[in-house]
């Protein structure tokens, strides 16, 4: 399941295109948040896909559009930066291995700013779309375009799969371990770069319960340690 979400959008041609976007590639879900431009005229640009510009979900917050999935993949074209955990990303053509058997929201940002790093914080990955390295900034729809294509293109491949619960639980004992030993702020690091490792390292199920049991173990040896 797809869930395409568009924070605060400021061109009313970009959400139109984006809903003819959904309509091409099948996704499920359209949310925007805090839209700020004319839904209405976006509907101008929008052809065949005003169906999803008519039945998009409109809601106050990031949270609101991020709830009730398994996967948050939030997207920037500032990526990669030295010393910058929350800017390791991966690339458009990962994400069929990543999302297969997942309910998965895709997230764009402002035209002007993008997301923000705290709207990246609560996602569980980051992805950038290479270009050239002097100007890398697309479009917001041309790059939802991209990402939406190669999704579309591994269809029907069968790929093994890591279920949402093991996500969830790889999520919350790398989320304790770290909280164990870190010592200050800047060692919420860890835990990005330790859960984002992770979900993107198992390739499947038994390798995600594996990994599980080891968190646990760590976790318990830890916690006896610091009693």
């Amino acid at each position: 399941m797809i869930r395409l979400v568009i924070v605060e959008p400021e061109g009313s041609y970009n959400v139109g295109f984006i809903s003819r976007l959904a309509k091409n590639f099948l996704v499920d879900e359209l949310y925007i948040v805090n839209p700020h431009c004319d839904l209405e005229e976006a509907k101008r640009f929008s052809a065949k896909g005003i169906e999803y510009l008519e039945r998009a979900k409109i809601v106050n917050s990031f949270d609101e559009a991020i709830k009730d999935v398994d996967l948050k993949i939030a997207t920037s074209s500032i990526a990669d930066n030295r010393g910058d955990i929350l800017r390791k990303s991966i690339r458009p053509w990962e994400l069929p291995k990543l999302i297969e058997g997942k309910r998965i929201a895709l997230i764009f940002g402002r035209e002007s700013v993008g997301l923000t790093r705290e709207e990246i914080a609560k996602s569980d990955l980051l992805l950038f779309i290479p270009g050239n390295p002097e100007y890398p900034v697309l479009n917001l729809s041309h790059a939802v375009g991209i990402v939406l294509y190669e999704i579309w293109k591994s269809k029907g491949e069968n790929r093994p799969t890591v279920s949402s619960e093991s996500i969830s639980l790889i999520d919350k004992y790398s989320r304790d371990l770290v909280n164990l030993i870190k010592n200050n702020e800047e060692d919420e690091a860890m835990y990005i770069a330790l859960k984002r490792a992770l979900i993107k390292g198992v390739l499947d199920e038994e390798e995600a319960r594996t990994v599980i049991r080891l968190l646990r173990k760590l976790y318990v040896k830890l916690t006896k340690k610091f009693e």
